[in-house]
């Protein structure tokens, strides 16, 4: 490893970190897996599952996270400016004027009107350091725009008061608005709730009927025709796992063997429909967030909230039903 090398870790931040090592330890896993499986390609698929779970999920709830800590300085932006703009019309000076701020709380945005105070009081340009500001919450389109529109009202020789003054009401206006937008959505992400069970309840009501219709006499040869069952269905690569279709089969008899959803065809169903209801629960989750939150992101929490629910509703009717 050479120094560009070192620099160029030296230069990572927690979301690589995130991104890279999460998928270096599902690639161990997944190879172990494969060298110390001895050929059972059950535990090779829930090794691949789960080294994809390892792979996404800590990057996922960083950016979730990361949402909420943007949304919750957006939230106090206007506030900020606001006593900017007060401390400036009793003729303070913009260094005092922020030091002042500092004073105050405004919850996630308070670490980053320090580092503003202190790099002005290092002799950072004021423009330099609304830049610096607005690179740490890039995420965030409305402070980046309130910043744009600062600096050039500060570069023209305008007055910075006035013009954080207006950027103030504008930000508490559209902030508003998206308040107003996110309580009126809500209704439908109820509904995507309710949907969501209703999906769990048909899922549960039809894994029942396949395993009472595969266990009724005559129905084999049917089964077979659908692929269900029978020497050239299910049933075949149930006892002999071959190729692609094994691969499939043995990871669904996998999942089945680890949360204990039965076996032969009964597993294979269960853990076909447990398998629906997880993906289900947690896509419909981040749609949920789009709709109501305007970000995918934000529906992480209703992806786990569905898919926990989902989870433990399907166990305890295979279990008590």
């Amino acid at each position: 490893m050479n120094i560009k090398d070192i620099g160029r870790f030296e230069k990572w931040e927690l979301k690589d970190y995130l991104i890279y090592i999460p998928v270096f330890i599902s690639t161990v896993v997944i190879i172990l897996s494969i060298l110390l499986s001895g050929g059972d390609t059950s535990v090779i698929a829930v090794a691949v599952m789960f080294g994809l779970i390892v792979s996404i999920t800590p990057y996922f709830f960083y950016n979730y996270l990361r949402l909420k800590s943007i949304k919750s300085m957006e939230e106090q932006l206007s506030n900020f400016l606001r006593d900017m703009v007060e401390s400036k019309k009793s003729g303070m000076t913009l260094p005092a004027a922020l030091a002042a701020t500092t004073k105050n709380d405004y919850g996630k945005l308070s670490t980053e009107i320090k580092k503003m105070y202190y790099q002005l009081s290092w002799g950072v340009p004021f423009e330099k350091v609304l830049k610096k500001f607005g690179e740490r919450v890039k995420e965030s389109d409305l402070i980046n725009r309130s910043i744009r529109i600062i600096i050039e009202a500060y570069r023209s020789g305008g007055d910075v008061a006035a013009t954080m003054e207006t950027v103030s009401s504008d930000v508490a206006i559209i902030k508003e608005a998206q308040n107003e937008r996110k309580s009126k959505l809500g209704q439908y992400v109820m509904t995507m709730y309710i949907i969501y069970f209703l999906f769990i309840a048909i899922a549960i009501l039809l894994s029942k009927m396949l395993v009472g219709m595969t266990s009724m006499e005559g129905i084999s040869s049917m089964s077979s025709s659908f692929g269900i069952g029978g020497s050239g269905g299910i049933g075949a690569c149930i006892s002999k796992p071959v190729g692609g279709t094994g691969f499939v089969c043995s990871f669904f008899i996998g999942i089945a063997k680890i949360f204990g959803l039965g076996g032969g065809l009964e597993g294979y169903y269960n853990a076909l429909f447990f398998s629906m209801i997880l993906i289900q629960g947690f896509l419909s989750g981040l749609l949920a967030g789009q709709i109501g939150d305007d970000s995918v992101m934000a529906g992480l929490r209703h992806s786990l909230i569905m898919s926990v629910a989902g989870f433990v509703i399907f166990i305890l009717a295979i279990k008590l039903v």
